[in-house]
């Protein structure tokens, strides 16, 4: 009984895992990893056009408990001048599930000063990506990592 019982626990738990795993797998980031490196090449292109601009941006977002996350982003070029009328967009990346991703237009509210609101946003690290569209396509692209309260 106590082999029976031993084996039983073991049997379980494992059971108990593979159905959590199979039911939080959210499926591949990538549906073609060979695809997504020839990609790269493009990558750099646009990383290096991005470095001539001379931008820097600056973007922060603060969550309510609402779970509205506010989100503010400055960009100025290499002078320090305010960058005025770009479309920009944002998107909420969760790290662990592309499940919960945002994605916000962002609306010019100052010179160079851009804001938008996304909801709902769970509390939790996020990745903030902010792009500029040109008629290119992206022209300029920054990452962060944040946490919302």
């Amino acid at each position: 009984m106590i082999f029976v019982a031993f084996f039983g626990t073991v049997a379980s738990a494992d059971a108990f895992l593979v159905t959590s795993a199979f039911r939080t797998w959210s499926g591949l980031d990538e549906p073609s990893p060979y695809q997504a490196s020839q990609r790269y090449n493009a990558e750099l292109r646009r990383a290096a056009e991005q470095e001539v601009l001379g931008w820097r941006l600056d973007a922060t977002a603060v969550r309510n408990p609402a779970a509205v996350a506010s989100i503010n982003v400055t960009v100025a070029d290499d002078g320090g001048r305010p960058v005025r009328g770009q479309s920009l967009r944002a998107r909420l990346e969760r790290p662990t599930d592309k499940r919960q991703d945002l994605s916000v237009e962002l609306n010019e509210v100052g010179a160079g000063t851009y804001e938008a609101r996304a909801e709902p946003v769970a509390r939790g690290q996020w990745d903030l990506v902010v792009e500029a569209v040109g008629p290119k396509g992206v022209a300029f692209r920054r990452r962060h990592r944040i946490v919302l309260d």
